[in-house]
């Protein structure tokens, strides 16, 4: 766990602690907002009560893979965060990563960042297909002996699918999805709260009610309550 008190300390001894959070589309998130990125970079901030030696940085790539953000060390080093955040792996089996490749690309792009790391897999898509060709590579995750893994992949499958998953895809990466579909792996709104309150709870020991953020911010609230 890392506490807000820890990262006070830091930035009093550096003046800064600095967040990147790196990944695919499902860290990019540029297309719904907030995404869960801006809520965890909300709350925390709330916590430290708008420090400005607190930053985050969106180094999420929309269709990469393990092997994409490899090549991209550099220009996630060229911030030195503090802290990297990563969730990765959804579209390897998909762009003909191996999960041999998969794991040898996470160790190494842990040990080039060389900083504090945190993995978590993608959450869980809402398609039997896409669940059968990812689940080895969750199962490889595992058997990386992290201390610091988030398994997103099985946490996600309590979310409430029906309401997270309502996006029309624009795309047909899976066999037997049609254009038109529902998106069956990007959340929505809702959905990016619930893996801010997965992250927020499992890094930071900060709970977080979704339900509640997104209700306060439908209604247009400045400071949504948590």
């Amino acid at each position: 766990m890392i506490g807000i008190a820890d990262i006070h300390k830091k930035i009093n001894e550096n003046g800064k602690y600095w967040i990147a959070f790196v990944g695919d589309s499902i860290t990019s998130c540029e297309w719904v907002h907030p995404n869960w990125r801006e809520i965890v970079q909300y709350i925390l901030n709330d916590k430290l009560k708008g420090d400005w030696g607190f930053r985050c940085f969106n180094f999420g790539y929309d269709g990469s893979t393990t092997k994409d953000i490899l090549e991209k060390v550099d220009y996630i080093k060229s911030v030195n965060p503090d802290l990297v955040i990563m969730m990765i792996g959804g579209n390897d089996p998909f762009l003909n990563v191996s999960v041999e490749d998969h794991i040898k690309n996470i160790n190494e792009i842990k040990n080039k960042l060389d900083t504090n790391f945190i993995l978590s897999t993608d959450n869980k898509p809402w398609n039997d297909i896409a669940v059968s060709r990812y689940l080895p590579y969750i199962e490889a995750d595992k058997k990386l002996g992290l201390d610091n893994f988030i398994n997103l992949f099985e946490i996600s499958d309590t979310f409430p699918k029906e309401r997270i998953y309502t996006f029309i895809s624009e795309e047909n990466p899976v066999e037997n999805i049609k254009a038109g579909d529902l998106d069956y792996w990007h959340p929505n709104q809702l959905g990016n709260a619930y893996i801010a309150k997965v992250l927020l709870r499992e890094i930071f020991d900060i709970e977080f009610d979704p339900e509640k953020y997104m209700e306060d911010t439908i209604n247009g609230e400045k400071m949504p309550r948590y």
